[in-house]
């Protein structure tokens, strides 16, 4: 197999095959993922029954940890949809903060919901919120992703208890309480610069006509007529606000309960008991059997709310297949070996450590897509040199977490549910995922190069 600079050589030319196959040859997505996945294989010089395996472990380890996840979570959602509580939803968020405020209310709302819960399950559950506001508001609906997006995908990244921070922690024995801290601190500037402020801006300028949402039916028609104040009027025949945000609050309810719980309580019925309702897929199952009982009178005009479930899980079985492709094109980049490569070329270079831990850990949760597996790398390869040289380890853990948001491309599972989830092709899921993730991953840097010339007069560092 090849290894060092031919490796990666190997691995910029698939990942340029890829990007031409989905922008200028419109390939399914799947099919697109699979096949750059089998040419880095054969390639690479990978074992023809090895490359089947990554493939297949691939696809598999992303359904295990995230198919039932995108199954219960997008029906949920759209259970949510059917009935009108999304809308219902949106209207209430107009009424309560303006059209002026409503991008600074989403990323808030995701940067706060993304602490307790991963990043794909927020996503999932909010999606629908982001086409209801567009079609009420008339705004572009990328506007709406990359202030949603960027909330999100901050805290999962720079806050635990998600598990790449809290694992960064742990390995430079970082105190998480100050994790959490500073994490919040930096996490809300970098949020509301990246997310807020450039969300209008750089939405607007996304080649996105509002034609590409669902065909509007003759009643959203009539009501783009109205006025503003009659667009936002209560609908007696949808689920009320308060309810929605109730069932959107109630999986983050039973992850966080877990998560607090398992704290204090360590073993015994109890402890299995949080164990296991707060598991993401498991909590997301019983918020969609919650919802559809809750909102079936609403839902009472198309069919029992089992039929519906049947119906809506052909719209998600799409989104379940390319995150999984996804998967597997991730799986054969790091049985490649890429990490290692990029580990040897980086350890060539005499640069400065801090520099040194934030390139290395973007760079590699760029190559093989996952934040996680950059942020454990990095760690164990800088940390001990950097600790030993009395470089603060909550600081050290700050540059990490900060590089594993950039840069999130199609090697990305998220990139994925960005796109698939909110209906946006290649280009436009790049817009809005690569560039914001990019920008607030350097404004994070930034801010933490200044946490660390404090170091020593705040506390914790």
């Amino acid at each position: 197999m090849l290894t060092g600079t031919p490796l990666i050589i190997v691995f910029l030319i698939t990942m340029v095959i890829l990007f031409v196959l989905l922008i200028q040859f419109k390939f399914s997505a799947t099919v697109a993922l699979v096949l750059a996945a089998i040419i880095l294989g054969v390639a690479s010089g990978m074992p023809l029954n090895g490359l089947a395996s990554s493939i297949n472990g691939g696809f598999g380890g992303t359904m295990t940890s995230l198919g039932l996840l995108l199954a219960f979570g997008g029906i949920f959602g759209l259970l949510l949809t059917e009935s009108g509580g999304t809308e219902e939803l949106a209207k209430a968020m107009l009424r309560k903060f303006g059209k002026k405020h409503d991008t600074l209310a989403l990323n808030l709302t995701g940067f706060i919901i993304s602490i307790p819960v991963f990043f794909g399950s927020a996503y999932i559950m909010l999606a629908p919120l982001l086409e209801s506001m567009s079609k009420i508001t008339r705004k572009k609906l990328p506007v709406y992703v990359i202030a949603l997006y960027t909330g999100l995908c901050i805290t999962h990244s720079m806050v635990p208890p998600t598990p790449g921070p809290v694992a960064v922690a742990g390995v430079l024995g970082a105190n998480l309480g100050f994790v959490i801290l500073y994490g919040c601190i930096l996490g809300i500037v970098a949020s509301l610069l990246c997310g807020w402020l450039l969300s209008t801006p750089l939405g607007n300028r996304i080649g996105f006509s509002m034609e590409e949402l669902d065909e509007q039916s003759s009643e959203e028609l009539a009501a783009s007529a109205r006025t503003e104040e009659e667009l936002l009027a209560r609908n007696p025949n949808a689920p009320s606000a308060g309810l929605v945000v109730a069932l959107i609050l109630f999986p983050a309810v039973l992850i966080c309960a877990g998560a607090i719980g398992v704290l204090f309580i360590t073993e015994g019925p109890v402890y299995e008991f949080l164990s296991f309702v707060s598991n993401g897929a498991i909590a997301l199952f019983f918020a969609m059997l919650l919802t559809g009982f809750c909102l079936r009178k609403y839902l009472a005009s198309k069919g029992t709310v089992m039929k519906l479930i049947d119906q809506l899980t052909d719209k998600v079985g799409n989104v379940i297949l390319v995150v999984g492709a996804g998967g597997v094109f991730g799986q054969v980049i790091k049985d490649t070996g890429l990490a290692d490569a990029l580990v040897e070329i980086f350890s060539k270079y005499n640069m400065p450590i801090l520099i040194l831990a934030f390139l290395l850990t973007l760079i590699i949760r760029a190559s093989v897509g996952s934040a996680t597996v950059a942020m454990l790398t990095a760690a164990s390869i800088v940390g001990p040199g950097a600790l030993a040289l009395g470089y603060s380890p909550i600081v050290l853990t700050m540059i990490i977490c900060a590089g594993s948001m950039g840069l999130s491309i199609p090697t990305d599972g998220g990139f994925w549910i960005v796109s698939r989830m909110s209906k946006l092709n290649t280009n436009q899921t790049l817009a809005c995922v690569s560039i914001p993730s990019t920008l607030s991953c350097l404004v994070l840097f930034v801010l933490a190069l200044l946490l660390n010339t404090m170091t020593g007069i705040l506390p914790g560092l």
